[in-house]
């Protein structure tokens, strides 16, 4: 008895069981541990459009590291092209399927941390590498799969010129916070992206203040399609992970942003009471 069979058979049920549980994905083939806030966005992000606002340190990039390794391993969202109406697998559908995922940002310096994380992944967990077939250093740089999925980074680019074209399975935007003029890109570039393979995308960022206004939009959406309500946390980065406020928006530390302008929270609700009071 050499002990292969076992091997093989231990892979197959890890790589079955991944599935339908991310968290046991990452853990297993990313060598990560999701904390809860990231395990049940990973769990629960399969809207058309998901948001999440987050606080700094967070953990971002893991998460959109492990929506897109999970989402291109089992080509997810993408079972009407290979299984029959039984839901029995048709393998030659499966690894013949053009299946693109994109992840972006408004500058490549932002994208690109989710880039490295990746590369950063594949060197380190073998049992990944082995689902890799290559990850040129070409510029703008992808990862392909062994089944056929191809990984892309990019930046959004003028109106989202850079994303127009394609069609995506899973769209990422990393500091979503930053972009002026998502909403616009939004109704005319992105959804249009996905829709006609029926993707989905994920906007993630912290809420900057005069500037974040149509991520914040999105986030009401969210709140208002999910009925859960936007939380600002008195929490600061140092705090260590925010706790989750909804299903796709967490809370941000709003406090931390105020005091950059030198504005106290306490002082701030204090006059505000006062102000009250003498009505």
């Amino acid at each position: 008895m050499t002990g292969k069979p076992r091997v093989v058979n231990t892979l197959l049920e890890a790589f079955s069981e991944g599935r339908n549980d991310p968290e046991f994905f990452c853990h297993f083939f990313l060598g990560r541990t999701l904390h809860e806030g990231q395990a049940r966005f990973m769990r629960g992000s399969h809207a058309k459009v998901n948001a999440l606002a987050t606080a700094n340190r967070w953990g971002k990039t893991t998460l959109l590291t492990g929506e897109h390794a999970h989402a291109g391993v089992y080509k997810s969202g993408a079972e009407f092209r290979y299984t029959d109406e039984e839901g029995r697998l048709n393998l030659d559908a499966f690894t013949s399927l053009k299946y693109e995922t994109v992840h972006t940002a408004g500058e490549w310096e932002q994208a690109s941390f989710v880039w490295e994380d990746a590369l950063k992944l594949i060197l380190e967990n073998p049992r990944f590498a082995a689902l890799v077939a290559a990850q040129p250093r070409s510029k703008p740089p992808y990862i392909t799969g062994i089944n056929g999925w191809k990984w892309m980074f990019r930046t959004l680019g003028s109106n989202a010129s850079n994303i127009d074209g394609k069609s995506i399975y899973l769209l990422s935007i990393d500091e979503a916070g930053w972009i002026d003029n998502l909403d616009e890109m939004m109704r005319n570039v992105l959804r249009v992206r996905t829709a006609d393979v029926r993707g989905r995308i994920i906007i993630v960022g912290t809420f900057k203040p005069g500037i974040s206004r149509d991520f914040y939009k999105i986030c009401v959406r969210a709140s208002a399609y999910t009925g859960s309500a936007i939380s600002f946390a008195h929490q600061t980065a140092d705090d260590g992970d925010a706790p989750a406020g909804m299903q796709y928006t967490l809370s941000t530390a709003i406090d931390a942003y105020l005091k950059e302008y030198g504005i106290d929270l306490t002082e701030y609700r204090d006059a505000l009471q006062r102000g009250l009071d003498s009505r």
